[in-house]
């Protein structure tokens, strides 16, 4: 056992050595890197790369303005194509958090960014403040099915049409406090859990990712040996157990002597005569009594609603 300590000892050095390594290497992340001077407060809807086909960007533009103007709440639509993967645990997401931030938007927004770039084929809904209380984790994920429709479908156009039905249906959704609206393609997005009945094909569709997928090869290799490693020493440990030289009672009349123990007494001890309850009281946050999607932190250390995913 001992001639092998040492040399063990040394490997999980070595690879704990190589995964800092590659920590460092893959530090920079996409969003850490990107150049948000091209957003800016006033404008709210953006094409870098010119993905769109059809869209009259002023009139457009115009229409999410309109929107904050009734309602209060940055509606903020964003595609590009220059947007670089850092990191394989990068996440749009942040990207759209940063983006909000460095342009000066107000801590009120219900954000979608989506990128089209060769291999970043990704797209996050954040949200914050009113925009979160607006859209629970339901309506959200309602969002989300409804725009990769589009997105399968290399239609932009179609996403940002998708993007402002669904933001004015579910703000006044809210406002009205209505359990479901429909999106452009028919299908309902319930704001309860099980938000929406499947009346479009697209939506047999159904992509499923791991932590792994996310991960470069190097690491997965490295993660592999490392967990090879802790069963091979588990498995070791187990076998050098079984020949400690110690010898196993048979039965419990080995740790107990003829009447050593007396139980002549039972009695049950309560510490409080009575109870009091009291209702727990919910904000309503606003017109609705609903409460408003989950709180994330990204690895950009931001927070708000939302998720993201790939296409």
């Amino acid at each position: 056992m001992k001639k092998y300590f040492k040399p063990s000892i040394m490997l999980v050095i070595l690879i704990l050595t190589f995964c800092n390594i590659c920590n460092v290497v893959s530090a920079a992340y996409g969003w850490e890197t990107y150049d948000y001077g091209k957003f800016d407060k006033n404008t709210y809807l953006y094409d870098i790369g010119g993905n769109f086909d059809n869209i009259d960007m002023d009139y457009y533009n115009g229409v999410l303005k309109d929107m904050k103007s009734e309602y209060g709440i940055d509606y903020v639509f964003i595609i590009v194509n220059d947007y670089v993967l850092g990191s394989y645990d990068d996440s749009v997401w942040d990207l759209a958090a940063l983006a909000r931030e460095k342009a000066g938007y107000g801590e009120d927004v219900i954000f979608a960014a989506i990128t089209t770039g060769p291999e970043e084929r990704d797209y996050a809904v954040f949200t914050l403040g009113k925009g979160q209380q607006v859209m629970n984790d339901s309506y959200v994920e309602g969002m989300l099915d409804a725009l990769i429709i589009d997105l399968r479908k290399n239609d932009w156009d179609g996403a940002l049409l998708t993007f402002i039905d669904l933001a004015e249906k579910m703000t006044v959704s809210y406002i009205n406090d209505t359990d479901s609206v429909k999106d452009r393609h028919g299908n309902t997005i319930k704001y309860k859990q099980g938000y929406y009945i499947n009346n479009n094909d697209d939506y047999n569709y159904k992509e499923h990712y791991t932590f792994i997928d996310f991960m470069p090869v190097g690491t997965v290799i490295i993660v592999s040996v490392i967990i090879g490693l802790v069963i091979s020493l588990i498995a070791l440990g187990v076998e050098y157990g079984k020949h400690k030289p110690v010898k196993k009672a048979v039965n419990a009349d080995y740790y107990v002597k003829d009447e050593n123990v007396q139980m002549n007494v039972v009695k049950d001890s309560f510490l409080r005569s009575h109870e009091t309850r009291t209702r727990i009281n919910t904000s309503s946050g606003g017109g609705s009594g609903r409460s408003g999607g989950s709180t994330r932190t990204g690895s950009s250390g931001r927070s708000g609603g939302g998720r993201s995913g790939r296409f």
